[in-house]
């Protein structure tokens, strides 16, 4: 009898080396039972719905269950709409590993070395990912292609041997490549897998996120807007901001006075009132719209050429104009009398005229005023978030990674996208309503404050004062010198009048839009006790 030679580690491990690597096992990412796209997404409506999909998958019903929790809602053009947890409605995807043999065998859990989803937009037949850098989001951004590893740390990925080597390089030279947004993927518990003889995995498809981009919204150049577009937009602005010819001014020489009220609509018939609106509404456009007494280049700009406008204050017999203010600073001085409505200490007087501004004038003030809604726009709104744009349209997609022989890195297999779906807005759930209880009128007196406001003196005050007085100007602005009060309410109480209020006036405004019987239903129930 020959016994065989035993290696020594270190020459087994040299003949390891030269022999060639062991084939990556063929595996596919397939969803649940072999089916289509249509079958990968899956709707619960179980408070615990985690373990209400382990119930279904241990059934031995289980496919006939999923089938009657795939596709519940669909919109006029077929698309599946998917609903928000705010619904009580929670989306799961659902995908098996199996081999590519004769059988379909199931893939070894074992052999996965990490496993994930994405989801993805898609816009003019282009997919998009939600893309992050560090810390820093970046949103959706163009795929360099739909299969590459999300994980820029394992993207081309090489054998151990010049693990080394590599990392040196990586240390200087980082990779700048985005990392996609990954959503966990979970192997099910052993004995369901067992059971239906597949490995499967599932993931929650979070269809709702407060994600957004880091940094500005995008910026809008109104300026560079054509066509009907910027039709519109110059058609919006005042016609004070355009070329014109010359105009008398409404209230002429007279002191500005918070009392004009020269944003309330005119009685039908009154041409001062008429014009004394449309100048207010000029000042209201240059203060919200166009901040034109904020910081920055463009209202600086907008403020230099509204210079440019010479208006006559005082004229002699003869009709000479004898005194001038320029435009921008009558406006600065008006708009916190007219505006927000403040006193008058200086008599500040309306102009006599608004003088003739010629086209060249005309374009410069409109292309101004322009570059301030660019700047507003940027200061108020807000980059965009992951899910905001009701029209778009998202899919699945998951991916797991494989072990590979012994030196060899992981292999990325991914699955089919799921099929296309849209995300339905808060307001349009189909789920059961949320019950508030509210207590019964015997039980009033129960019911004790539970929310406390803290109110300045000035709060206060105010309170304590005759509003109706204020509203009519007669009262006294409320003093901030004084104490201040912690004042303590019931939160059912305050829901007990708000419900009340509303229901007044959901009645009044039903004469208008006949909208009661889609906003509100009421069912008998048979009183408790």
């Amino acid at each position: 009898m020959v016994e065989s030679a035993v290696l020594h580690p270190a020459a087994r491990r040299r003949i390891q080396r030269m022999m060639p690597p062991e084939p990556h096992h063929d595996v596919v990412l397939r969803p649940l039972g072999a089916g289509d796209a249509r079958t990968i997404i899956a709707t619960s409506s179980a408070q615990d719905f985690i373990e209400g999909l382990f119930e279904t998958l241990a059934a031995a019903d289980w496919q006939n269950q999923l089938v009657a929790m795939r596709g519940l809602r669909r919109g006029q053009d077929g698309l599946l709409e998917l609903g928000l947890p705010i619904h009580r409605r929670f989306q799961i995807a659902l995908f098996e590993a199996i081999c590519r043999h004769p059988g379909s065998p199931r893939l070894d859990p074992a052999k996965i070395s990490s496993q994930g989803m994405v989801i993805r937009r898609i816009r003019g037949g282009r997919w998009a990912g939600w893309m992050k850098s560090g810390r820093k989001i970046s949103g959706w951004l163009p795929l360099a292609g739909d299969e590459v590893d999300p994980d820029p740390r394992k993207r081309g990925a090489a054998p151990a041997g010049n693990r080394q080597a590599r990392a040196l390089i990586a240390r200087r030279n980082p990779p700048a490549a985005m990392a996609e947004d990954v959503i966990g993927l979970y192997v099910a518990p052993p004995d369901i897998c067992t059971a239906r003889g597949k490995t499967i995995l599932f993931g929650v498809v979070p269809v709702a996120s407060n994600a957004r981009v880091d940094g500005p919204a995008d910026p809008i150049d109104y300026a560079a807007l054509s066509g009907q577009s910027r039709t519109d937009m110059v058609g919006h602005l005042s016609k004070y901001l355009k070329d014109r010819p010359p105009a008398s001014l409404p209230q002429a020489d007279n002191a500005l006075s918070r009392d004009w009220n020269v944003l309330d609509r005119p009685p039908s018939g009154s041409v001062e009132g008429g014009r004394l609106n449309d100048f207010g509404i000029f000042l209201h456009q240059l203060a919200t719209e166009l901040d034109v007494l904020g910081q920055g280049a463009a209202p600086e700009a907008l403020r230099k050429v509204l210079a440019e406008i010479k208006l006559p204050t005082a004229r002699n017999a003869r009709g000479d104009v004898t005194a001038t203010t320029d435009a921008a600073s009558f406006v600065a001085r008006a708009i916190p009398i007219l505006i927000d409505r403040q006193a008058n200490p200086d008599g500040v007087k309306m102009p006599l005229e608004w003088p003739r501004v010629s086209t060249e004038l005309g374009e410069r003030i409109v292309r101004a005023a322009l570059d301030c809604l660019s700047a507003r726009h940027v200061q108020m709104a807000q980059a965009p978030g992951k899910f905001e744009a009701l029209s778009d349209q998202y899919a699945v997609r998951a991916f797991i990674r494989v072990r590979g022989p012994a030196g060899c890195p992981d292999r990325l297999v991914w699955s089919a996208y799921s099929e296309r779906f849209r995300i339905l807005p808060w307001w349009d759930g189909d789920g059961p309503a949320t019950r508030i209880s509210l207590p019964d009128m015997s039980q009033l007196k129960k019911v004790k404050p539970s929310v406390a406001f803290d109110m300045p003196p000035a709060i206060a005050n105010l309170l304590k004062g005759d509003m109706k007085a204020l509203a009519d100007g007669e009262g006294e602005k409320p003093s901030e010198l004084g104490v201040g009060w912690l004042c303590s309410f019931s939160i059912p109480f305050i829901t007990l009048c708000a419900f009340i209020v509303l229901n007044i006036f959901l009645s009044l405004f039903d004469i208008i839009f006949r909208w009661m019987l889609f906003i509100k239903i009421c069912i008998p129930i048979p009183k408790k006790g």
